[in-house]
């Protein structure tokens, strides 16, 4: 398909009730607007206030005609990359091309109970029917759930994932026909073994490290850290997409992406301060969003701007955290000794710490997530105002946490941090994951020369603007 062309399908004009319905509408609700309107006239005074009511029951009036066109006139628009559904005003959805499995003509034994102008926009399971009547009813099977706004049976929630859509088509034939030749190249497999580069419809190349799936040496089989199907929207908006990845005991682990790719709400959900849409973070093989879990006092977290309480000073501050950690007060004086002497704060230990620098503040923030000894360090943008020997000695002490057999996930803007620091990488774009491996591996099987920065170029594409 051109570019810039686009397939138009028109589904609500053989829906004889929603048509019948829309039309009876618009003259009843011209009677009653014509009728305040008179009743305006007669009883406010001339003048601009009589001119501005006019004007605004004019506005309604025409916003509703307006409504009740577009259900009128509700078509679905096929473009290069994506399917625009509509119903009207009711619900619009869109499907990347590359999710869609395939579509078939269908005929479901029965319907959810329609309202009073003959339309269905209500969620089943994980089935979502879109519909202005029982007949040319087109079912449309996707890859992966997708996250849409609608109702669900016997329930108060206003949205969630779906993997079939039934929809109304005016002309199902030419619908199909125009969707066949994006589907029917697809041989959706689930079970079936995946290249390591594996050119999708439409979408970026995507590497997969084959460590991803076969796991690190036996020594280190059992992940750390794992996220799987890890998904998350923002009203309509994917902000993360299906992710799924393993981070080992002993690894520094870097996560990789532009500015709005899904960096931030990725590690927001596995640090537990934000609620997956869908999907299972696993720390330490438990649930970290189960009920109750305890495995969270064992992540520390280090964010991109520092949360700290600029009233207290470094050691009160660890301080106050230890016992709400109810670590025991030798055991907290101890550590907090220890991490003020290595992040070299010794000197403002008892200076508060709305005096110091962004690059301290940091400095606070590490200390607080070092403070229990975790097995699970998570770093937001390492570089973040640290000069360069505070940075080296912060690289420093990553490595030796690494030694120590913990598992560090961090994310940075920058690539010779993260090759030189990191043992495998990934990188999201767009929400999804594109590349997971060690950075010489991806490289070859890009053919990409010259080392990461290259290779996160090829990969999103050195003017993609993503959104913020």
């Amino acid at each position: 398909m051109p570019r810039d062309n686009k397939e138009i399908f028109t589904n609500s004009k053989k829906s004889t009730q929603l048509r019948q319905f829309m039309l009876g509408l618009i003259p009843i609700i011209f009677i009653e607007l014509f009728i305040v309107g008179i009743g305006i006239f007669l009883l406010m005074p001339k003048g601009w206030p009589l001119y501005l009511a006019i004007a605004a029951l004019l506005s309604v009036y025409f916003y509703a005609v307006g409504s009740l066109r577009s259900m009128l006139q509700s078509t679905h628009v096929l473009t290069e990359g994506e399917l625009l559904i509509r119903l009207g005003s009711r619900f619009k959805g869109r499907i990347p091309l590359p999710l869609v499995a395939g579509v078939e003509r269908a005929s479901p034994a029965s319907f959810p109970k329609p309202d009073i102008a003959g339309i269905t926009v209500v969620r089943d399971g994980d089935l979502l029917y879109c519909l202005s009547r029982t007949s040319d009813v087109i079912r449309i099977m996707l890859l992966k759930q997708i996250m849409v706004k609608a109702p669900t049976v016997g329930s108060r929630s206003k949205q969630g994932l779906v993997r079939e859509i039934l929809i109304n088509v005016d002309d199902p034939e030419r619908f199909i026909e125009k969707l066949t030749p994006i589907t029917g190249s697809k041989q959706h497999d689930p079970g079936a073994p995946r290249n390591n580069i594996a050119p999708g419809v439409g979408e970026e190349r995507i590497l997969v490290d084959p460590a991803m799936k076969t796991g690190l040496p036996e020594a280190n089989s059992t992940p750390n850290l794992e996220l799987k199907n890890l998904t998350r929207y923002y009203g309509d908006y994917p902000a993360v997409q299906d992710l799924s990845l393993q981070v080992f005991p002993g690894e520094i682990f870097g996560f990789l992406g532009a500015n709005g790719a899904g960096k931030t709400t990725t590690i927001k959900m596995i640090t537990g301060l934000l609620r997956p849409t869908a999907g299972t973070v696993l720390a330490l093989g438990e649930d970290l969003w189960k009920p109750g879990t305890a495995v969270r006092r064992r992540i520390g977290y280090v964010p991109d701007t520092p949360l700290v309480y600029e009233r207290l000073t470094a050691r009160e501050h660890l301080t106050m955290a230890g016992c709400l950690y109810n670590l025991p007060q030798d055991r907290i004086r101890e550590r907090a000794e220890e991490l003020l002497a290595i992040l070299d704060l010794q000197d403002w230990a008892d200076q508060m710490i709305a005096t110091y620098s962004l690059g301290m503040q940091r400095k606070v923030s590490l200390a607080l997530a070092l403070l229990t000894d975790p097995e699970i360090i998570i770093v937001d943008e390492l570089t973040n105002a640290f000069d360069a020997p505070t940075l080296a000695d912060i690289k420093e002490i990553l490595i030796g946490l690494k030694n120590e057999g913990k598992t560090v996930f961090l994310s940075t803007h920058v690539m010779d941090v993260a090759e030189k620091l990191c043992d495998r990488v990934s990188i999201i774009h767009r929400g999804r994951l594109i590349a997971s491996g060690k950075v010489d591996e991806l490289c070859r099987a890009a053919g990409v020369d010259g080392g990461l920065e290259p290779l996160f170029l090829r990969l999103t594409g050195s003017q993609t603007k993503v959104r913020g």
